[in-house]
């Protein structure tokens, strides 16, 4: 940076005093410039002296959190990005702000946008790299989303006084330290993951060992163990630990006990501590001594919680079969897991060299019975009686004439009654039971007298038929001569058998397949005989531009060919096939065999398949 001013000046200028005056505004405003640097008002090469520079000895922002701002989600109209105050040395000039700014992302592009800084140390934004760079992230202009921000490359965290305070600050543990020195010497002493629970407190006296207070948990409870020493066998090793049943802290010579977690393993020599081997693990005591955050197989009696995890860190899309066993010794074991590809559970009784579908049984569906019914167009009147009175026993009433020739018979009548008597009351009935059958019927098989002659009320009964198609009554009249009955047979329930099905829908997803190559796989839990309606197949991950086939089979060898579809081109929609075909298990295991062919010489593909079909067995 230069200055320069008019010195020529000779006897009988005119215009000296404009020239004096520019010369004043030069000076004014550079001397101005200057102030603002010393001041820390603007920014500038001058406003790092070079002691400083030997300390900042490389380009970043000063303190974490400067030009720093939020992920998330821009709020309209103007989508502004909310930009903090900063500081910023670019290893040869300073730049700050001193308050916030607001970076409009309105009519941006979705894609990679930069942060950079102005000479005058405001912060703007590029979609492309730009002088005194110093953080990228990414936006999206549909969602408007601003992710992924990262520091640019080289721009480094150069720590300032905040930044100093804050290692000062533990709020874990809810205290401030005076240097930082303390702080790591606390961490180490503590060794960090046991936040120094049951930490050596030194110094030792003689063969007096002191500890440090500590938490230990046994499954759900948590026990304070207050700080102590313990008195040690003189030339001796002994074993430190602690019980979690009760939070105690105990030492014996002979090793650590089953069930205690150990502590230290420490040596005397001569009445003082010579050597301390720490034995702390970040374990968790748990029932019978589980593990923190795991368990100790072999070591669990039960658990006091409703929920039990299996496979506790898996993540993402986890595939494959997860759950539980049961050993067996020489038999196979047995194991109950649920199938995520499939979304099912499923079991094995022969070591997981089959599966069945939980629920679900092996039914042979070939035969079945139904029961229809066959309603009369005309009712015949199968019985009348007039001026009658009561039954001395069960009369039968014979429908063989009225029920045609069913195939497998008939096991139930449809009967509209008619009953009236001349004295109706609440014993003057007529009762209906199955040919044969229990002398005691059911009430909803009675038909009371109606009471009005002129205006008949009927009652409409559904009776078992019983041996020789017939049914029985018996009359209850007021008198000998009282009482009229008229019986009509509206219709029958007869016998039929034939085929059942069972609707099965079959499902696999995550089916990997290489390149250049071919994948067979068995899928258990189908059918033994069917007809299948509808078959699905498409690649759901993967790059494979060329095409791929599909074989279903019905044995093991994979040599019994049940259908195949051939040159599928993969990332289009998925090839759905509605045209039924049959299929079935030659080892009637309830299993089909697929083949998938990838022919592309360079790109493995993901595939799923989907089969619904009518089960025959």
């Amino acid at each position: 940076m230069s200055v320069t001013l008019f010195k020529e000046f000779i006897v009988g200028m005119t215009d000296y005093i404009a020239k004096h005056n520019a010369n004043y505004g030069a000076i004014e405003t550079n001397l101005n410039y200057i102030l603002g640097v010393l001041t820390g008002q603007s920014s500038g090469e001058l406003a790092v002296p070079l002691g400083l520079r030997e300390i900042l000895d490389r380009k970043g922002i000063i303190g974490i959190g400067s030009y720093d701002f939020n992920e998330g989600t821009l709020s309209g109209p103007g989508y502004n990005l909310a930009v903090a105050a900063g500081a910023y040395w670019s290893g040869t000039t300073f730049l700050s702000k001193t308050g916030s700014s607001n970076v409009s992302m309105a009519g941006k592009a979705t894609g990679t946008w930069y942060l950079y800084l102005d000479a005058s140390g405001s912060p703007a934004v590029s979609n492309t790299v730009q002088n005194n760079t110093i953080r990228s992230f990414a936006y999206n202009a549909t969602t408007h989303v601003v992710s992924n921000k990262q520091l640019y490359t080289g721009v480094a965290v150069l720590f300032d006084g905040d930044d100093y305070a804050d290692m000062l600050t533990s709020a874990a543990k809810s205290k401030t330290f005076t240097r930082v020195a303390d702080r790591l010497e606390e961490i180490e002493a503590g060794q960090d993951v046991f936040s120094g629970y049951y930490a050596q407190d030194l110094p030792h006296s003689g063969l007096n060992f002191k500890y440090q207070a500590g938490k230990v948990r046994n499954d759900s409870a948590i026990t304070d163990t207050p700080a102590g020493q313990l008195a040690l066998t003189d030339n001796a090793t002994s074993y430190v630990e602690v019980n979690p049943a009760d939070g105690t802290v105990s030492a014996n010579t002979t090793g650590f006990t089953s069930g205690r977690i150990p502590l230290y393993q420490v040596a005397t020599s001569d009445g003082s501590i010579s050597t301390v081997a720490d034995k702390r693990t970040p374990a968790i005591a748990g029932t019978g001594g589980g593990g923190g955050g795991g368990h100790t197989q072999g070591t669990d009696q039960g658990t006091t919680y409703p929920t039990f995890t299996i496979d506790s860190d898996a993540a993402g899309i986890p595939t494959g079969r997860a759950g539980i066993e049961v050993e067996n010794g020489d038999d196979p074991n047995a194991a109950l897991k649920f199938n995520r590809d499939t979304g099912r559970w499923e079991y094995s009784e022969d070591g997981g060299d089959s599966w069945k579908v939980l629920g679900e049984v092996n039914l042979s569906l070939a035969a079945q019975q139904f029961t229809k019914f066959v309603p009369l167009e005309n009712p015949p009147e199968v019985r009348t009686d007039t001026a009658r009175g009561s039954s001395i026993d069960y009369e039968p009433i014979d429908l063989s004439g009225c029920l045609g020739s069913p195939q497998f018979g008939v096991n139930a009548v449809v009967l509209r009654v008619f009953f009236n008597d001349s004295a109706p009351g609440a014993n003057t009935k007529v009762l209906f039971k199955k040919g044969g059958g229990a002398f005691s019927p059911a009430t909803a098989y009675t038909v009371w007298s109606d009471e009005s002659d002129g205006e008949p009320k009927p009652a409409d009964l559904v009776v078992p038929l019983g041996d020789e198609n017939t049914v029985e009554f018996f009359v209850f009249a007021s008198g000998p001569d009282t009482a009229n009955l008229r019986v009509f047979l509206l219709g029958y329930f007869e016998e039929v058998f034939g085929v059942g099905t069972q609707e099965k829908t079959f499902t696999q997803s995550n089916i990997p397949c290489p390149a250049n190559s071919q994948v067979d796989l068995t899928f258990e839990n189908f059918v033994n005989r069917g007809l299948v309606h509808y078959f699905r197949i498409e690649e759901t991950s993967g790059l494979p531009a060329n095409v791929y086939d599909v074989h279903l089979y019905a044995d093991a060898a994979f040599s019994t060919l049940l259908y195949k579809v051939e040159g599928v081109i993969p990332g289009s929609d998925p090839f759905e096939d509605w045209l039924p075909f049959w299929v079935h298990d030659a080892e009637v295991e309830r299993k089909i065999r697929a083949r998938i062919v990838n022919h592309d010489l360079s790109q493995a593909g993901t595939f799923a398949i989907t089969i619904k079909a009518e089960q025959f067995a």
